[in-house]
């Protein structure tokens, strides 16, 4: 259960490590954000993962978006944004966030 940045912070580090572990050709990489948010990048084709945690009306939530990098390398409109309960986000979610769409996805592209 994700009870702070710091638990968030946690939980995604911990998943990218496992991710990691059983796919050793992968590079994926964590940043801390000045604004608390943070990151989960694919350095081999840079689609990234944003990822924050935030209280909406009187629950807890993970909200993620998922952004690809445009023909320029840079970022600008996430292609899409979810969120999960804060109870649900654990390090099985990051991991299977990580490998549907930062390593084994499809371009947005070409749907």
């Amino acid at each position: 259960m994700i009870e702070n940045y710091d638990d968030l912070y946690a939980t995604v580090q911990s998943a990218i490590d496992a991710y990691l572990t059983q796919n050793e050709a992968a590079e994926i990489v964590f940043q801390k954000n000045d604004n608390n948010t943070c990151e989960i990048k694919n350095k081999q084709n840079s689609k990234k993962l944003v990822l924050m945690f935030a209280r909406m009306s009187d629950e807890y939530k993970v909200g993620f978006a998922f952004y690809e990098p445009d023909a320029y390398g840079g970022f600008s409109n996430p292609e899409w944004i979810d969120d999960i309960g804060h109870g649900e986000f654990d390090e099985k979610f990051a991991v299977t966030l990580i490998d549907e769409h930062l390593v084994n996805s499809t371009s947005s592209r070409d749907w």
